[in-house]
């Protein structure tokens, strides 16, 4: 059983922000994907995976001339990719296997470094459609503030699929990552997630004022997260 592992990132796709197709604010999100989730996706233990960005076709300029003026050089397997040549890249990635798990992040959060190798190796039940990946940390990067964070059906969700019914075209219909708790799923342990809360978050977040966790606990939580975290 062969089983391929693709990592869903949507970068400026959706509509969310007026000026997402500026370069401001491409080069904001760029830095923010560098320092972060690309130190994250760097620091996993099994680097066999496909990273897709997606991005609105019309950036594809400055996206480019970003990457090249902050030097950033990407893997192979770590790609932006125009949101309509998404699927395509998939479906040529996954020639010769029998399973894809899609999971999905962000572009400016961190997953624990043994995450992916826990999707290699992790068995589900066939009627499972999902894994779910409920517990996880707040971390306020500015502040460098962190907490424990609960989620019932939070954005770092795994769709599961057979590759011969992908490449027939089956998908699920997902409206919005709350939707994805309705699915037939599964719950995955530990803590495999951190999302960050700064200042040009999207959607607002704040730390919990609970649990607030000291300041060597954040640093270690943050060496299991990143492959350059902050000193």
């Amino acid at each position: 059983m062969t089983r391929r592992l693709v990592i869903d990132i949507r970068f400026n796709n959706m509509g969310m922000c007026r000026d997402r197709l500026t370069r401001p604010w491409v080069e904001h999100r760029i830095k923010l994907f560098r320092d972060l989730t690309l130190s994250s996706l760097k620091h996993q233990g099994n680097q066999n995976f496909l990273t897709l960005l997606k991005y609105d076709p019309r950036s594809h300029d400055v996206i480019y001339e970003v990457l090249t003026d902050l030097g950033i050089t990407l893997p192979d397997h770590i790609r932006f990719v125009p949101v309509e040549q998404y699927e395509q890249a998939i479906s040529e990635y996954i020639q010769g296997a029998d399973e894809l798990y899609i999971a999905r992040t962000d572009s400016d959060d961190l997953l624990h470094k043994d995450y992916f190798q826990q999707l290699h190796d992790y068995q589900h039940q066939p009627e499972s459609w999902a894994l779910l990946n409920q517990n996880g940390y707040y971390w306020d990067r500015d502040r460098h503030v962190m907490a424990p964070k609960f989620y019932a059906s939070p954005q770092f969700y795994v769709l599961i699929y057979q590759v011969n019914n992908f490449l027939k075209g089956d998908r699920y219909t997902i409206r919005d990552h709350g939707h994805v708790i309705k699915f037939p799923h599964e719950k995955l342990p530990g803590r495999n997630w951190v999302n960050v809360v700064h200042s040009t978050n999207t959607s607002p977040k704040v730390v919990p004022g609970e649990n607030r966790m000291q300041l060597d606990e954040i640093n270690a939580v943050l060496r299991d997260y990143m492959d350059n975290p902050p000193k």
